[in-house]
């Protein structure tokens, strides 16, 4: 199904987030295409929708399959006052954000998976990678969003039919991709400015009630090291809180994290 984007551009008239809307029929990255309009000078809240990524990219450098006419491939030009370390808590703020609309369309066993995968019953339906760019007046944040609209199993790449899905296959039917990319949208636009005016501590409490992992066991693998511990939430940093048998609790702030089975 064709993405109408002129009738997203008119649904989002009058929005920060979406005020201006560059569509693609093909582009290698939606981030680096965002990337460059950053550096031009682009104003926060600038859009970039693709039908088809050639080199879509998720976190870690890892490839994020982008067929044409299925999915959601957005990013979306941010331009907070924000250290490089706080670039986590945007992540984090864009799963909420992410997670809510998702929830809109599919109510039921919708989660968000640290760091940056909302997932529905356990599989992956939407990934998030933020990049930020520190270069004088192209100060920005380039905040990336894959969603899995229209997508069917058979389609997935063999290595991620088990552990992804999509909202086709959730609900049983084809869903109106300019409609998912309006709440995505919508709901970035409530969460960013959330957290703008009041910092994170609102986010983070609804990323806390929205994850799928709260006091579950969890293992965290990063590069060549190995944490498990019973997850006990995020920090106001966004860094991942895991508590050992004996009671200490230890910051994780980077790495894959996994939940173990009892």
């Amino acid at each position: 199904m064709q993405l109408d984007a002129n009738a997203l551009r008119s649904k989002l008239t009058g929005k920060k987030i979406g005020h201006s809307l560059h569509y693609l029929d093909t582009v290698d990255s939606t981030n680096r295409f965002a990337v460059g309009l950053a550096r031009e000078g682009a104003p926060e809240g600038t859009v970039v929708l693709a039908d088809r990524q050639t080199a879509g990219m998720g976190r870690l450098q890892r490839a994020w399959q982008s067929p044409p006419g299925c999915n959601l491939y957005m990013s979306v030009i941010l331009r907070p006052e924000a250290a490089p370390q706080e670039i986590s808590m945007i992540t984090l703020m864009a799963g909420v954000a992410v997670a809510e609309a998702i929830a809109s369309i599919c109510p039921a066993g919708v989660g968000i998976k640290w760091p940056n995968d909302v997932r529905i019953r356990g599989r992956k339906v939407s990934g998030i990678l933020a990049e930020m760019m520190t270069a004088g007046a192209s100060r920005a944040v380039i905040l990336g969003i894959g969603v899995n609209v229209n997508i069917r199993r058979e389609d997935f790449d063999t290595g991620h039919r088990d552990s992804a899905t999509s909202l086709l296959e959730e609900t049983g039917r084809v869903h109106s991709r300019e409609d998912v990319a309006f709440l995505l949208c919508e709901g970035l636009e409530r969460w960013y400015e959330t957290s703008l005016q009041t910092g994170f501590t609102p986010v983070r409490a609804e990323w806390i009630a929205r994850s799928d992992m709260a006091g579950k066991r969890i293992r965290v693998l990063f590069r060549d090291e190995v944490q498990e511990g019973v997850m006990e939430g995020i920090d106001l940093d966004g860094a991942l809180l895991l508590a050992d048998g004996r009671g200490a609790v230890r910051r994780i702030t980077a790495g894959d994290a996994t939940i173990l089975k009892e």
